[in-house]
């Protein structure tokens, strides 16, 4: 690929300081189209929607994050049968989770369903998002420094991501800051039909 091509140009500079900035930009470039990529794919993809325990994906999520050194805690005991597309549902799941371990130093995920329709809630105890950034946090490629480090990874297309798949399903994902501090995530989900 043309990126390839540019870090074996670079990995032959002299200058060791020039070297290591281009090869991290092209680092950084290379995540970006990978993400990209994926991002198209998820919006390509024809996964079929079928009979899921969300219980069951959340516990999975959370035992997933714990297994990678996060610190994930889950309530979401009793099964909750629930027609959607499972490998995309625990991508979205995932992205939320992940970002409450990384940036809010750990997560609560809670599964409840009011009136049939399903209700995930991802606290974290981190530094919450700025209110008139909430909306801007779902665009792709955004990432909000003042709460984000550069060390901490992601290009800021979780974000997107998750709240693509969500609304694919007929559901809809809301922010909020909690009052005692840290961000509150709650994806709601159309009662299933039937």
């Amino acid at each position: 690929t043309p990126i390839t091509s540019l870090r074996l140009r670079a990995e032959m500079l002299d200058d060791a300081e020039a070297r290591e900035k281009m090869i991290q930009t092209l680092a950084d470039m290379q995540d970006m189209v990978e993400a990209t990529l994926a991002f198209a794919r998820e919006e390509a993809a024809a996964e079929p929607t079928r009979p899921t325990d969300l219980a069951a994906l959340i516990n999975a999520v959370a035992d997933d994050l714990n297994d990678l050194g996060h610190t994930v805690d889950c309530a979401a005991d009793a099964p909750l049968v629930y027609p959607c597309r499972p490998l995309a549902m625990r991508r979205a799941v995932t992205n939320l989770a992940l970002n409450a371990a990384t940036y809010g130093k750990s997560a609560r995920l809670r599964l409840s369903e009011k009136n049939g329709t399903p209700e995930i809630v991802i606290e974290d105890d981190g530094p919450g998002i700025p209110p008139d950034q909430i909306e801007r946090i779902f665009e792709p490629f955004v990432r909000l420094e003042t709460s984000r480090s550069q060390d901490t990874g992601g290009i800021g297309l979780g974000m997107s991501i998750a709240r693509d798949i969500v609304r694919r399903h007929g559901g809809d994902i809301r922010l909020e800051n909690r009052e005692e501090g840290g961000l509150r995530v709650t994806i709601t989900l159309p009662a299933a039909s039937g």
